[in-house]
């Protein structure tokens, strides 16, 4: 049943987050998935290696997807009406893998049957969609969070460490640029969501909320926003058809970022280069700078003669890890031309052993659905600077945000 106006979270304080609901303290928390692409890949991938966690019903509106998730990845339940997966009493907490467009209806569900969420990002559609799944995931007092599993690399980690303890001096300027090819060739990927604006595709939200999150988690709050779209490859191959649909979403963007520090960020994407290029990170401040690049962190501070590579570990300082860590792919595990997406199983296990901690303790822990709330104003802010070519108030100072 969609959420309505009357729903009683809209009469009743807001409660304390509480565990897991059936207080099975010691049994593994029963998973839901909603979805069956890619993210969801990754979290099946993930809840494999988990022992705290057990995949128990996946949901899909394509019945065969459904049902070729479930057997492979051993769920005893699979359906095609997600609201029949939400209400499951056998469903602790609930994975929205589905496309972005969908993200609200579906959250907001599960909140309403009192699941405890991770949600896929982007977030919402907007910022108004991503206001509604805050506000009532605080009522329904559940643990809500966003997948910012790129947190969760032990790089990105490492650099909050380094930030924390100041080796920058006064933080003034971030640079992220990347080239990828992956869109490219038009007969390559097919048409699909990614493709359409008012289903919140667009590399924006699906590469830029990763980025965005990282900036404002390294170098804090963003005041101001200003930036650009563009659409490059116009038209792209059809499912099952050779020919072309119009493409309306983004595969380039570039932004820049005016934090409340004073501190300025750039972010620079294409998915359309032709060859598939790197990222590169830069961190510079009053007393040092920062660098990612090929999957080495390098660092320099005032007084040094050249970069040195810093030492990142394998696991993160507050991750216990399990004896299935030794099956996680490392980046130096895989050849160069490997499949990227294997990298992304590693960060999504440490996001959802964390997911876990929380509902265990009964405390809401980033990346929150607070924190998913502030990387969609700045998406949404881009949007409109690339629409009326100015910058966009961010602040909450001029227009009240909360």
């Amino acid at each position: 049943m969609a959420w309505q106006r009357s729903s009683p979270f809209e009469r009743s304080p807001a409660p304390p987050i509480r565990s897991d609901p059936t207080d099975r303290e010691a049994a593994p928390l029963r998973v839901g998935v909603i979805g069956t692409g890619l993210g969801a890949s990754l979290h099946f991938a993930a809840i494999a290696r988990l022992p705290e966690l057990e995949l128990v019903s996946v949901g899909s509106r394509r019945p065969e997807r459904a049902l070729a998730a479930a057997l492979d990845h051993h769920a005893p339940r699979h359906t095609t009406d997600y609201r029949e997966l939400v209400r499951d009493p056998e469903v602790d907490a609930v994975v929205v893998a589905a496309p972005p467009h969908l993200h609200h209806p579906m959250t907001i569900a599960a909140l309403e049957a009192g699941k405890h969420v991770l949600c896929e990002k982007p977030m919402a559609r907007n910022l108004a969609e991503a206001r509604d799944m805050v506000r009532i995931a605080e009522r329904a007092g559940v643990v809500a969070m966003v997948n910012h599993q790129l947190r969760f690399l032990p790089i990105r980690a490492r650099i909050k460490e380094l930030l924390d303890v100041h080796y920058l001096g006064v933080p003034h300027a971030a640079t992220i640029t990347v080239h990828r090819a992956s869109l490219n060739d038009p007969y390559d990927r097919p048409f699909g969501w990614l493709m359409e604006q008012e289903k919140a595709g667009g590399m924006l939200g699906a590469i830029g909320s990763h980025y965005v999150d990282a900036l404002r988690w390294w170098f804090g709050e963003v005041k101001a926003v200003a930036g650009a779209t563009a659409t490059m490859v116009e038209r792209r191959r059809l499912p099952d058809s050779s020919a072309l649909g119009k493409v309306d979403a983004d595969d380039n963007f570039a932004l820049i970022l005016r934090f409340a520090s004073g501190a300025l960020g750039t972010i620079h994407v294409t998915a359309t280069a032709a060859y598939e290029g790197d990222e590169e990170i830069t961190l510079s401040g009053s007393a040092g700078s920062l660098r990612v690049r090929d999957g080495l962190l390098l660092g320099a501070q005032t007084g040094d003669d050249r970069p040195t590579e810093l030492a990142v570990p394998d696991r993160l300082a507050d991750d216990p890890g399990t004896a299935a860590d030794g099956d996680l792919p490392r980046p130096l595990d895989l050849a160069p031309d490997a499949d990227q997406d294997l990298l992304l199983v590693a960060p999504t296990v440490r996001l959802l052993r964390a997911f876990t901690r929380a509902i265990r303790a009964g405390a809401s822990m980033p990346p929150s659905f607070a924190d998913g709330v502030k990387v969609q104003e700045i998406l949404d802010a881009v949007l409109r600077s690339s629409r009326q070519g100015r910058w966009i108030d961010t602040s909450g100072a001029r227009w009240p945000t909360a």
